[in-house]
């Protein structure tokens, strides 16, 4: 009996060892699948951490692409350029810069396709909802808004969704817009980093608008500087002219006094050798001889007062040709006839034309029309063209002057065979201290201050020259009604 319990006894201690070694490899198990569950969440964690590295890494990418880049660029127009490049590189989608006004035009200067199933160019901006767009941007105060595709397209059936970030506002609202196909596409980090991204461009882009009004107020300025320098140039010319004037009165007067009187006297004088001639008649009728030296004196004596006199009026009509031309010009608009002023402006001139091969020729109409304004500016205008003429033949030549009429207007065309002038310098004629001439020879006043003198009486300045065969100035100034006088 004893010899049959040992066996069993053996046995359910195996069959206990059996058991106890099945719990320990259940627990195993149990441990090796807890492990690998860890195991798999560790390398998940790894994975879902490499993704938000490397995403955060293309994102940094982005951010610093724009805050360089951008910031380096010189023009509006690249500044835009890059940040539509890299958001639809960024997205791996297609995006556009849109420019749209209240009246709904609207223009897509640039657009990047990322395939050729997206829309083209013509295509996408004939069906942008210009209306709907601005609503939806004035509504989010400028910030950037998420549209569905429906509202922002006239028709669509591509797009699911499109963002909208506006740039700035001028004449038109600027703004980008990335289309999306589905919302698989949309990704909230990357959102967040593009709107981070249009806050950089916002920044470069204002920037670049507050330099480019600084640039232009800077020219206006300048500008505005030039054109007070001229102005303070041209009032000193002015009151030199002003001074020149009272002078030229002052001395005319001057002159004036004794010329009176010596016209008096040689007019006496005249009167008296006009009775000597009539004494020695009478004589010579009681048959009473006069010596051929007293004949030849009185024959001579009668020619040098002639021409005394002659030259007296010379200076009597140069003194005053030049009191009138020394008025202030600031009296009363009056009439006058075109063809004096040329005859007094050559008079003041005679001495210009006196010496050299010269030749003035006038066909001047009688009767001519008057005109209404300042006789002794208009002489100004006619001493500036012919001293012009003068100066443009140095060796001499013919100036014709011709008086006629156009429709309303009395003119006058003053005719040279000087060297002409090429269309540059036609264009610049009249600007202020615009000269061709050498230093010290002219202020480049002369034609810019006849030009206002003419346009302030509605009048008009032509010009027709041809390099070689001489230069034609027309003044044409309105033939006044007589309600205007």
């Amino acid at each position: 009996m004893p010899d049959v319990q040992k066996p069993v006894t053996e046995l359910d201690a195996i069959q206990a060892q059996l058991s106890q070694e099945k719990i320990l490899r259940t627990q195993l198990e149990m441990k090796l699948a807890q492990s690998q569950s860890s195991l798999k969440k560790v390398e998940q964690q790894l994975k879902n951490q490499t993704a938000s590295v490397e995403s955060r890494q293309f994102q940094l990418e982005f951010l610093t692409f724009l805050a360089t880049v951008t910031f380096s660029q010189t023009s509006l127009e690249s500044i835009i350029q890059s940040f539509l490049l890299r958001s639809a590189s960024f997205f791996a989608t297609c995006s556009a810069y849109i420019k749209c006004d209240l009246m709904g035009n609207v223009a897509v200067p640039l657009y990047k396709r990322i395939d050729d199933n997206d829309l083209d160019l013509s295509t996408l901006a004939s069906s942008i909802n210009a209306t709907a767009l601005i609503e939806h941007i004035t509504e989010a105060e400028f910030e950037t808004v998420l549209m569905m595709a429906d509202s922002f397209f006239k028709t669509n059936d591509q797009f699911e969704y499109v963002v909208v970030l506006p740039l700035f506002k001028s004449k038109h609202y600027h703004v980008l817009a990335i289309f999306f196909k589905n919302d698989k596409q949309l990704d909230t980090s990357k959102l967040q980093t593009l709107e981070s991204g249009r806050n950089l461009v916002k920044i470069a882009l204002g920037r670049k608008l507050a330099e480019l009004k600084l640039d232009k107020k800077y020219k206006e300025l300048n500008k505005a500087y030039h054109s007070l320098e001229q102005a303070q140039q041209q009032l000193t010319q002015a009151e030199k002219m002003a001074s020149i004037g009272q002078l030229a009165a002052g001395v005319a007067h001057e002159i004036n006094n004794p010329i009176g009187y010596v016209m008096s006297n040689i007019s006496s004088l005249k009167e008296y050798i006009d009775e000597f001639k009539s004494y020695f008649k009478t004589v010579e009728l009681e048959n009473k001889k006069t010596t051929d030296e007293v004949d030849f004196l009185l024959t001579d004596s009668a020619a040098i007062i002639n021409s005394c006199m002659g030259g007296l009026e010379r200076v009597r009509t140069i003194v005053k040709d030049l009191k009138t031309f020394s008025h202030s010009g600031q009296e009363q608009a009056v009439r006058f006839n075109l063809n004096q002023c040329v005859e007094s402006a050559l008079s003041l001139m005679g001495s210009e034309f006196k010496y050299g091969s010269y030749e003035i020729e006038l066909h001047l109409i009688e009767p001519f029309a008057d005109v209404l304004g300042t006789k002794n500016q208009i002489e100004q205008v006619m001493l500036n063209i012919l001293m012009n003429a003068k100066q443009a033949m140095p060796q001499g030549g013919v100036i014709r002057i011709r008086s006629y009429i156009d429709g309303d207007k009395a003119c006058l065309a003053i005719e040279d065979q000087g060297c002409g002038m090429d269309s540059k310098v036609q264009q610049r004629l009249f600007d202020p201290f615009f000269t061709t001439k050498p230093v010290g020879v002219g202020t480049g006043l002369g034609l810019s201050i006849s030009f206002k003198i003419i346009e302030a009486y509605q009048g008009e300045i032509q010009v027709k020259s041809e390099i070689g065969k001489g230069s034609c100035f027309t003044i044409k100034l309105p033939i006044p009604s007589h309600q205007e006088v």
